[in-house]
């Protein structure tokens, strides 16, 4: 007869209540030991489990919403060298796309609006002394004021402000130099458009208009981005600075670019970078008339680009990028060939002065491309930053090209 072996009992599961002290342990040590079911225990992992499964589930969802967004969301750098134009495209994508400006950056542009006109006065002081022979000793304190320098409006407000502009305006000397030197080298781009509107610019309570705000001149000292939809996907559009200082930060937004759009100031072939220290005049004793320095050859800004232009497409990190050349301030550009031709200032052009000078300039600057590169596609148009109607002709054209491309890369139809 054989002997039954009762199966032994699952041991209990038990759960030590870690919150108690020593004392508590000592004088209550009931409480700290509680026999639990193992049961209880089972149904607290498949809770665990079931969560782990969910939070999951989400982030899969969540990576993969991403992966589909980051697909049809298309990364355009806006590069180029210092007041080519590129913060003005940026401008014209918020007119076109964007409903505008709200009530704060108005207000700001009222502010950047008369710093503008300052610097357009300022210059215009410059070459008053240089090219007026007859100052009237009234103004002459006026205008050197203004020559030196406008540091000095730091700290003096808006009604100050169009005081001093009104008054400067009015000087004899000033409105003879605007009538005889329009086109005078040294004046910003922006002081052809901004002169003849001074009366009303300078009126009580203006109202920039979405024109003036696009001649303004803002430099931009940091990276400026918008998203905005364009033919059902989204434009990632990046402004960076331009000047040589910021160039150096260019590459943390090299990754995932589709297109980078080159922006290039076909105006600027007879100008030199303002970032060049000029040296200054020595002078030798209070009594004698400081001698004339030798000014170093100063750095000529269409070169510059140009040559920035050859980087960009040689960077192993924008390879797969398209590239799309604008070619901007062409009014600008037909206004001054008249003025200084083209072949005084680019020794390799022997060419009139109408189209063949500006496709002169595109060719100068397609030819950047390396042997490897030879093939590769570049989109140029010649564009007038401050022109809606132009710009948004070209830039759907040129978007139109690298939407393709980036689709067909991508495969989403």
């Amino acid at each position: 007869m054989g002997v039954a072996i009762a199966k032994p009992r699952e041991p209990p599961t038990i759960h030590v209540n870690n919150n108690l002290d020593k004392n508590e342990l000592s004088g209550a040590s009931s409480n700290a030991i509680q026999i639990v079911p193992s049961t209880t225990k089972v149904s607290v992992a498949i809770r665990d489990l079931r969560m782990q499964v969910a939070i999951s589930s989400r982030i899969d969802q969540t990576l993969q919403n991403e992966k589909i967004e980051d697909l049809t969301r298309v990364k355009i750098l806006l590069l180029g060298g210092a007041d080519a134009g590129k913060s003005t495209i940026l401008k014209q994508m918020r007119i076109l796309h964007m409903n505008g400006f709200d009530a704060d950056e108005m207000h700001s542009f009222q502010k950047y609006l008369r710093y503008n006109l300052f610097q357009i006065f300022h210059e215009v002081a410059i070459g008053v002394e240089e090219c007026v022979t007859d100052i009237a000793n009234i103004e002459k304190n006026k205008i050197y004021r203004f020559s030196e320098g406008i540091s000095w409006i730091i700290g003096i407000d808006e009604e100050q402000e169009i005081e001093f502009l009104l008054d400067f305006i009015k000087l004899d000397c000033v409105r003879s130099f605007i009538e005889l030197y329009p086109n005078y080298s040294t004046l910003p781009d922006n002081a052809s458009y901004y002169i003849p509107k001074l009366p009303a610019l300078l009126s009580a309570n203006y109202k920039p208009t979405a024109e003036d705000i696009l001649h303004l001149r803002i430099p931009t000292t940091s990276v400026n981005e918008i998203n905005f939809a364009f033919s059902n996907r989204t434009i990632r559009l990046i402004d960076v600075g331009g000047q040589r200082t910021y160039r150096k930060k260019w590459i943390h937004y090299f990754d995932g670019v589709a297109a980078v759009l080159f922006v290039v100031s076909m105006a600027a072939y007879d100008q030199s970078l303002d970032e060049v220290d000029k040296m200054l005049k020595p002078v030798l004793h209070k009594d004698i008339f400081p001698v004339e320095a030798v000014k170093p050859k100063p750095d000529n800004r269409l070169r510059d680009s140009a040559q920035l232009f050859g980087d960009m497409l040689r960077s192993k990190y924008l390879a797969t990028a398209a590239f799309i050349l604008f070619l901007n301030k062409k009014d600008l550009f037909w206004k001054k060939l008249p003025i200084h031709p083209l072949g005084k200032y680019v020794n390799a052009y022997k060419g009139t002065n109408n189209d063949e000078a500006a496709e002169f300039l595109k060719e100068y600057f397609l030819k950047r491309k390396s042997k490897n590169d030879k093939d590769r596609p570049i989109y140029s148009h010649f564009t007038c930053a401050t022109d809606t109607e132009n710009v948004e002709f070209v830039f759907k054209a040129a978007c139109e090209i690298v939407l393709q491309k980036n689709l067909n890369k991508s495969g989403i139809q």
